[in-house]
């Protein structure tokens, strides 16, 4: 049965310089004039799937049901094959590296996908380097339209569809193994650990903890926000996403520490000064 949608989702890595993002949207309006676009990123590290595949997945909670288009599509000898893939009634649609992979584990994991080959949803002599708008933006612009998502090809074994391995924290005793996730635009590092991984190794809100990255020691408040320590201080406290983040006060703490996405990071309890620990 086909499903009309009110939103597509956007996300890219062509950045803002350049009309990309812009003939995409317009490509979509044609289509589907009726169709309102939600602009999630295009500051996407070029051609940097796995940060694609991060920043999708931490939209897809705040995001109504929708065709969710993920475009980051590095060149390579085989070109991934594009693709629908339907979770939790909505449908997203992009190449198949991964990109998609997180945000479809995000809305409760994929229930059925589709390779995208009917080139009649597609523009006239599509170019390879800019599949972004001759079939990504136009198959999902008919899907918001209502056309159903069988009718873009054939089905695929979700077993197949190519799935980013998640890189957990690593809890050993009194310290937690992570790294950087993603750099915002402020210059906090979000890590792939939970505030219940650094309890689990006997760190609490309040604690001072030991950090440990790009070859320097330094003790670090574990707070609430980063906001409850002075201007230029460095703090370990929760992001408005639920992960554990660096962060300075009024400052940029990839710059500080000199580190980026990637880069691993261990958190360490150490001893506490009698009467401080505030617990959670």
């Amino acid at each position: 049965m086909a499903q009309r949608f009110d939103w597509i989702t956007f996300l890219s890595d062509y950045g803002l310089d350049d009309v990309f993002v812009g003939v995409c949207k317009g490509v979509m309006a044609c289509v589907a004039p009726q169709v309102r676009v939600i602009d999630i990123c295009h500051l996407v590290a070029p051609q940097d799937v796995v940060q694609g595949a991060t920043v999708f997945a931490a939209a897809m909670p705040y995001l109504p049901p929708a065709v969710h288009l993920g475009l980051v599509d590095p060149m390579q000898a085989t070109v991934s094959r594009g693709v629908v893939v339907a979770a939790n009634g909505s449908l997203l649609v992009g190449p198949d590296n991964g990109v998609l992979s997180k945000a479809w584990a995000a809305l409760g994991g994929a229930t059925a996908a589709y390779e995208i080959r009917n080139t009649e949803l597609e523009l006239d002599t599509p170019s390879r380097t800019f599949r972004g708008r001759d079939v990504f933006a136009p198959v999902a612009a008919h899907l918001a339209a209502g056309t159903p998502p069988d009718t873009v090809g054939p089905a695929v074994e979700l077993a197949t569809l190519t799935v980013l391995k998640a890189r957990a924290a690593m809890i050993d005793d009194d310290h937690v193994h992570g790294e950087v996730l993603n750099v915002d635009h402020f210059g906090n590092l979000a890590l792939n650990v939970a505030r219940a991984d650094l309890e689990a190794a006997g760190m609490s809100l309040g604690d001072t903890v030991e950090l440990r990255c790009a070859g320097r020691t330094m003790t670090v408040p574990f707070t609430m926000t980063y906001g409850d320590v002075p201007r230029g201080r460095v703090a370990l406290c929760e992001d408005s996403f639920r992960a554990v983040q660096v962060s300075v006060n009024l400052g940029h703490a990839a710059r500080t520490l000199r580190v980026s996405r990637g880069d691993p990071m261990v958190i360490s309890r150490i001893a506490q000064p009698a009467g401080t620990r505030s617990g959670g």
